[in-house]
């Protein structure tokens, strides 16, 4: 997982692929990052859960939105609106890590693991938006193989975003930082 996402951040620093902007750049993490957190989600989905139960998070909280609205929605509608909210709160969570790493400078090891811990806790305790949607089953009513999938999702997204925003912020001295915006 890190290997993969600090070769990752290698490839996109190298050519360019960043902003020197720090909100622009976190965004671009944050978006970077959500797609490795799907893949080995849906690897480990595959390996360890059992057949028919998935961590499909976004789908499921897209049908619940429809379910109070009253709506029925199709298959691609449904796919298209969860892939909106997936990438939606990429941009919003890897804008947050760059308002907090302009703030106190975390090494990516601390600032990603503190990132995937605030997402997990703010998401699937029983006191978390997915449970209290009907997005996700309590805590005690999940198997730990999905609670395991759960937890490397957003570990995975928070230590990917902050390894990428990380990247190109390490090769520059404090007479080079970027402007805000």
């Amino acid at each position: 997982m890190t290997a993969a996402t600090s070769g990752g951040a290698r490839v996109a620093h190298g050519i360019g692929m960043l902003s020197h902007r720090p909100l622009k750049r976190g965004v671009e993490a944050g978006l970077i990052a959500s797609v490795p957190q799907v893949i080995l989600a849906k690897v480990e989905e595959k390996l360890l859960m059992p057949r028919g139960d998935d961590a499909d998070l976004g789908p499921r909280f897209v049908d619940r939105l429809a379910d109070m609205a009253g709506l029925r929605l199709d298959e691609d509608t449904r796919w298209l609106a969860a892939s909106a909210f997936h990438f939606g709160y990429a941009v919003f969570w890897g804008l947050a890590y760059g308002l907090a790493h302009r703030r106190w400078r975390p090494h990516p090891l601390v600032g990603g693991t503190a990132l995937g811990a605030l997402i997990y806790a703010i998401t699937f305790p029983h006191w978390g938006g997915a449970v209290l949607t009907g997005t996700e089953h309590p805590p005690q009513r999940r198997s730990w193989q999905k609670e395991l999938v759960l937890a490397t999702a957003a570990m995975t997204f928070g230590l990917g975003t902050a390894l990428l925003y990380g990247r190109g912020a390490a090769d520059q001295g404090p007479e080079s930082r970027p402007h805000i915006g």
